[in-house]
């Protein structure tokens, strides 16, 4: 069980100073106020008062009044009415004290005044300190409450952002004069985001609250966990001797949320990547180790994620370039960067070009052309790919719908869809606003998606696709075999057209499983009815394999690499004038 910190010691609370000098002040005039009227009320009966009476004045202002608040605040487990008849009862042992002086000091009698004080005191005076001692009470709790609400994550319990920083600088300097070293990992849950935006918040939520108790339950006592925001974890490991120590609590951490999350009726696996920084060889202050945990959490995701990393100083310029290409990113779109670059694809038993797939560029003003590789990850972790690829679906459907009005051979556009896009709710509705806004007809069109869209909502999925092509959209399945490759989905996702991964196509002449991969692919395909083209064909060796496994459909570098809208038109050109043949 993880450590779980008392919060209520650490706060100051300096900004309720004010109220708790107006309700000490208030007590105050309840209780020198009682006590001028019932003088006041004495000597209009005609009781007089003594020396005495006004000591007890002077004692209730300076010694009873700040006593008795200090009561009331320090006495929280007992009952409000029976703190205050305690509370009245003390006063009444003062008036007996009084008695007691008046008749063996003073050798006087005042039976009446006596009695008439302590029925004033039962009758008004108890009342107005219940009333205040209430509002005490009252105030008492809700400190307490916006105490922890300040200090814990709302959702989860655990403690937040801030607490955490505390608890980790105390932790640095018992580190710092013990001569010990400690470690902070920084936690992110792999693929939340997408869970979150397919099942809602609502389901997400059920997913923090489930992961966040099993690092509670499943960690060492002494390591302090805590929630950051969103889908970020962090966790503090003190008494970490060496690194090997630290990379054992990882490796636990990735097993317990490793561990399949069943929630609503569905079995969802996520797991999650690991930044680690270590005190003091990481950073000697809360801060730095908090933003170098950061960093290495960036490297364990680019590596793969599902891992842990541990911090080195070249990282630092890893996330600052991170973050600049996503600025870039932000801006790209607004300044009009992008390109759409189209790569033909071919029929090879004909040589007719029967279609051609929009590929994306970015051409940076200062930096030239990025890879795709490098700034489309990015594009999906941050959701930009969801701006990005709608002005991608536009402009391919409107250059497409360009060509056929100068008058060209109408063929299919391919346009690649980010898994994020597809579970877009309103994705169906983008596909018919780019389709009528650019005029192109819905079987020119084909939707190139890859098997990871059926990881969640299988049945939404399958009624997107469906409603896909009763509209005349066609839709194939990208990189067919890098994925989950499931003969169920494929048996019921109405698509047309499988696309084999260049990776297999890449060693088909060299590599055996590569070639039985595509062999398999292939019989599959035929026996369910389903075109297949094969992409990343460069060699004669690959086409010539491609022909006998009756591979009908090809697209790489043996006919044309990725060219600009201008030249492909130059080639649509040269295809008409040499009567539709590929060239």
């Amino acid at each position: 069980m993880v450590q779980m910190h008392n919060t209520s010691d650490t706060n100051p609370r300096r900004e309720t100073k004010w109220h708790e000098h107006f309700i000490f002040l208030r007590l105050w005039f309840i209780l020198v106020g009682t006590e001028i009227v019932l003088l006041s009320l004495k000597e209009v009966i005609g009781w007089t008062n003594d020396s005495l009476d006004y000591i007890r004045l002077a004692a209730i202002s300076l010694v009873a009044a700040p006593v008795l608040y200090k009561t009331m605040k320090r006495i929280r487990s007992s009952r409000l009415l029976n703190m205050v008849l305690v509370i009245v009862g003390c006063m009444m042992a003062l008036d007996l004290l009084e008695m007691m002086l008046r008749l063996f000091v003073m050798r006087e009698r005042k039976w009446s005044a006596d009695l008439f004080d302590m029925v004033f005191l039962l009758l008004v005076t108890g009342p107005l300190l219940y009333a205040v001692a209430g509002e005490i009470r009252q105030r008492e709790k809700t400190v307490r409450q916006l105490t922890y609400l300040a200090y814990h994550d709302q959702l989860t319990g655990l403690p937040n952002r801030q607490m955490f920083l505390q608890s980790l600088s105390l932790a640095i300097e018992a580190a710092r004069t013990s001569n010990r070293q400690l470690s902070v990992m920084l936690i992110d849950l792999d693929r939340f985001k997408h869970v979150n935006e397919t099942f809602g918040h609502a389901f997400g939520d059920l997913l923090l609250i489930e992961a966040a108790e099993r690092l509670k339950v499943g960690l060492r006592a002494g390591d302090v966990v805590s929630r950051q925001g969103g889908d970020e974890f962090t966790v503090l490991v003190e008494d970490t001797v060496l690194a090997g120590d630290a990379e054992k609590v990882a490796q636990k951490i990735i097993g317990l949320l490793n561990q399949p999350f069943s929630m609503e009726g569905h079995v969802l696996r996520v797991g999650c990547s690991i930044g680690i920084a270590m005190y003091p060889q990481d950073g000697e202050d809360a801060i730095t180790l908090m933003k170098n945990a950061d960093a290495a959490l960036y490297r364990a995701k680019d590596g793969g994620k599902n891992g842990y990393q541990f911090y080195q100083e070249e990282m630092n310029d890893t996330v600052i370039q991170k973050l600049v290409m996503e600025e870039w990113l932000n801006q790209a779109l607004e300044k009009e960067e992008f390109v759409l670059y189209y790569q033909p694809q071919v029929d090879i038993f004909s040589s007719r070009i029967n279609g051609m797939e929009a590929l994306l560029r970015w051409n940076h003003p200062r930096l030239g052309f990025i890879s795709p590789s490098e700034f489309i990850p990015l594009a999906e972790e941050t959701g930009l790919i969801l701006p990005i690829g709608e002005w991608v679906l536009r402009t391919a459907c409107k250059q497409n719908k360009a060509w056929q009005l100068a008058g060209f051979t109408p063929l299919k556009m391919a346009v690649n869809i980010s898994p994020l896009q597809f579970h877009q709710q309103n994705f169906v509705d983008i596909v018919l606003r780019a389709l009528q806004d650019s005029g192109l007809e819905p079987h020119y069109l084909e939707l190139e998606v890859t098997e990871s869209i059926a990881m969640y909502h299988v049945d939404r999925v399958i009624e997107k696709l469906q409603t896909l092509r009763e509209l005349g959209v066609h839709i194939s399945m990208d990189d067919f075999g890098t994925g989950y490759s499931s003969l169920s989905y494929l048996k019921k996702f109405p698509i047309n057209k499988l696309k084999i991964a260049q990776q297999f196509v890449r060693d088909i002449t060299d590599d055996p499983d590569d070639a039985a991969i595509v062999q398999a692919i292939m019989a599959m395909a035929h026996s369910l009815k389903l075109n297949v083209i094969a992409e990343g064909v460069e060699t004669e060796e690959q086409l010539s394999f491609l022909l006998d496994v009756k591979c009908r459909e090809i697209q790489g570098f043996i006919y044309s690499r990725p060219i600009p809208a201008m030249e492909f038109t130059n080639l649509l050109q040269r295809v008409s004038s040499s009567g539709g043949a590929a060239v």
